[in-house]
């Protein structure tokens, strides 16, 4: 059977047959990137170096011919033909994946945003690194919530978007109380800050804002003078929340903040989507680092933005997509 080999983690595991490499990957407990696991997102485009693989079916413009050609891949849909070497930098996975318990410490309502806090228990230290994701556990309500606070604290912070029919938000909001008992399995997921001094673009939609606050409050700990550019963007002004989180990391850090409107006008906000504000910012992002988070249609604009007109080198494109559970009734 194959065996697959990352580097420069050299991390190793064999692939069984009929089995992808992201499937393998996690059954050997490694924290590989993906999202959404059918070829639809590209969380999981990584490089490969040596070896060859069979593609399942994927979404077109997920991963273009030029890309193949260059060698790239998607873990999800990959079967691997042979060895496989692959390029997967800064892979998140020095610490246990474990189900834990927790108790509920805040419901909050802003708008269509839930902020949920879940306490954990005084004798546990749960480590994670800032921008991973945990999975609630409850039966047929199973979801992944990325979590939105720096590691340090006994608390977990979760931002949820409220859909009307919403599986998982209507629950939190009508059957969830204070104290209700909540178990988890984390830490998940290979989103988090690399160590450089590149100066980096923040750009999230929504909720996306979880893990961008989470990063945030890392850089704050460890006085990190990294240049960001961060870019939010929501439909009207009522969707964005814990503004004045970002005007105190504003004071902390080397940090820009655009505000960006789709649907409404107003001052001290940018009139248009987050792509625009950033091709109207920047020119070349050679020597930059780009973190998106949020729905997959902003991140592939994104993606094809930075990579064919701002010469961002697709290594230092890193994504968190979202996926609602239920697709909101209008």
């Amino acid at each position: 059977m194959p065996q697959i080999i990352i580097k420069p983690s050299n991390n190793e595991f064999i692939v069984n047959d009929n089995e992808t490499i992201l499937d393998a990957g996690i059954r050997n407990k490694l924290n590989l990137p993906h999202g959404c696991k059918d070829g639809d997102c590209g969380a999981c485009k990584c490089k490969i170096l040596s070896g060859n693989v069979k593609l399942a079916t994927y979404r077109a413009n997920i991963l273009s011919d030029v890309e193949i050609h260059e060698g790239y891949t998607l873990l999800c849909r990959a079967y691997a033909l042979n060895d496989i070497e692959l390029e997967i930098p800064n892979l998140l996975n020095n610490l246990s994946i474990r189900v834990l318990p927790s108790k509920v410490s805040l419901i909050e309502r802003i708008s269509d945003t839930i902020i949920l806090k879940l306490k954990l228990p005084s004798q546990l230290d749960f480590k994670f690194h800032a921008g991973q994701y945990i999975e609630i556990i409850l039966k047929d309500k199973n979801r992944s919530y990325s979590i939105a606070n720096a590691y340090g604290t006994n608390e977990i912070e979760l931002h949820i978007k409220y859909y009307s029919g919403g599986v998982f938000s209507e629950f939190v909001l009508n059957e969830l109380k204070i104290d209700s008992l909540l178990r988890f399995k984390g830490p998940l997921g290979n989103f988090g800050l690399r160590n450089t001094q590149n100066p980096a673009i923040f750009v999230c939609t929504g909720t996306g804002f979880a893990p961008i606050k989470a990063l945030l409050e890392e850089m704050i700990y460890t006085n990190s003078n990294k240049q960001i550019y961060f870019y939010w963007g929501n439909q009207t002004i009522s969707d964005f929340y814990m503004l004045e989180f970002l005007n105190n990391a504003k004071a902390k850090l080397n940090l820009s903040v655009k505000l960006c409107l789709s649907k409404e006008q107003q001052s001290g906000f940018y009139s248009g989507y987050v792509t625009d504000a950033i091709l109207k910012d920047h020119d070349n992002l050679s020597s930059y680092e780009v973190y998106a988070c949020g729905n997959r249609n902003m991140i592939e604009s994104i993606y094809t933005i930075a990579t064919s007109q701002l010469n961002l080198d697709r290594i230092n494109f890193l994504s968190d997509v979202f996926t609602p559970a239920i697709v909101p009734v209008e």
